[in-house]
């Protein structure tokens, strides 16, 4: 008789159906004439009950594989137990305060966020960038935003942080949007729809774990990034294993990789005249109030200004040095609402050394003055 194995795993989604084929393929390469575990297998959260655990743990179960969340309830009996455990992609508060014979496996925030933000910069040109978190935000969907923004932000982009998918309606366009999962996903893409917004033309929308009954059947089909569900399984089964057979792992928490980026018709894969206007709208967004001018823009693209211009009002309708003025006339209507600073202070910080010519420029363009913009605001807030 085997050792006997309780893997609760939600096999609704691709998740854990690719997590419980990564269990398998371990234990077919490592005992390909028999396999040494008696696996009683629970696949939903209805099935994995505090009475199922009690009698599992009655029943001298050897070793717990737990990848079903919503559990706190149910897993009540594992908390004060010695029995080798693998907690997969769901929270250890449940488990008590168990310190040895229990290990975390779970997909890594950083690097989906990471990979999710590196794939929007390779792929063009976009004006702004999204997180959409889902409707009740979690720690997974934290980490996942936070590896995101930060990415973005280490190559001088900007990204909001939603929590309903309306707010996407008020982005800039071109916007690239990376959602939580991909039933979020699904969802954003529902609305954009109903609102008659093209996809990927006006807004480019990437989603998590690649669910193919979602992404294969949306319109149009869903980019998404893939985690290495079956590489979890694998090492969840290999680690099981290990603490089964009297050997401690070396680490109490492992962090599983990003597989792939799957490409589909909700992302478009721009040239390498998207990437040029990329670096150019980068380098205007961290530098414009510096008092940079075209020909700086020129120089750190390392090509002719002809063919710079050229591109930039192909990919942007517009010309660099109106993206310049764009971000430095952003930057004053933000110091107008948000600081007390004086109309010449706000000038020179924005890369005007001549507070008259912002005066007529921002009048020309708002159809105010500096000074009425700011009561403006200032009012609107007081009445709120």
């Amino acid at each position: 008789m085997g050792k006997k194995v309780l893997i609760a795993l939600k096999m609704a989604g691709v998740s854990g159906q690719n997590k419980l084929a990564g269990i398998f393929r371990y234990l077919r390469e490592h005992y390909p004439d028999d396999s040494p575990w008696d696996v009683a297998l629970v696949r939903t959260r209805m099935e994995l009950t505090r009475e199922r655990l009690q009698k599992a743990v009655a029943d001298g179960t050897d070793g717990f594989v737990i990848s079903i969340p919503e559990t706190e309830e149910a897993v009540a009996p594992l908390a004060d137990v010695a029995t080798p455990t693998v907690v997969m992609d769901i929270r250890l508060e449940p488990f008590g305060r168990r310190e040895g014979n229990i290990v975390t496996i779970r997909n890594s925030g950083e690097k989906i966020g990471r990979a999710a933000a590196n794939y929007f910069i390779e792929q063009g040109v976009a004006l702004s960038y999204a997180f959409l978190h889902p409707e009740t935000p979690t720690d997974w969907s934290r980490d996942r935003f936070n590896a995101f923004r930060k990415a973005l932000g280490d190559n001088g982009m900007w990204c909001e942080e939603l929590f309903r998918p309306e707010g996407i309606l008020r982005l800039k366009r071109p916007a690239a949007v990376f959602a939580a999962n991909d039933d979020r996903a699904l969802g954003l893409l529902e609305l954009l729809s109903a609102r008659r917004v093209r996809v990927p033309r006006d807004v480019a929308v990437l989603g998590v774990d690649n669910d193919t009954l979602i992404c294969e059947n949306t319109h149009p089909r869903l980019s998404s990034v893939m985690p290495d569900f079956e590489g979890e399984g694998y090492l969840a089964a290999e680690t099981l294993d290990a603490m089964m057979c009297g050997r401690m792992p070396r680490s109490s928490v492992f962090f599983a990789d990003v597989k792939d980026i799957v490409r589909r018709e909700s992302t478009c894969e721009l040239s390498g005249a998207g990437r040029l206007v990329q670096k150019a709208v980068a380098y205007i967004d961290r530098h414009a109030t510096e008092g940079i001018g075209v020909e700086d823009v020129v120089r750190h693209l390392k090509c002719s200004r002809r063919l710079a211009d050229l591109r930039f009002r192909e990919l942007q309708m517009r010309s660099i040095l109106q993206a310049i003025t764009d971000r430095r006339l952003d930057e004053v209507r933000r110091r107008l609402r948000e600081t007390k600073e004086n109309i010449d202070v706000i000038s020179a910080a924005c890369g005007y050394s001549n507070p008259n010519y912002l005066k007529n420029l921002f009048k020309k363009r708002f159809a105010m003055s500096m000074s009425d913009f700011r009561r403006a605001v200032c009012n609107r807030s007081s009445d709120a």
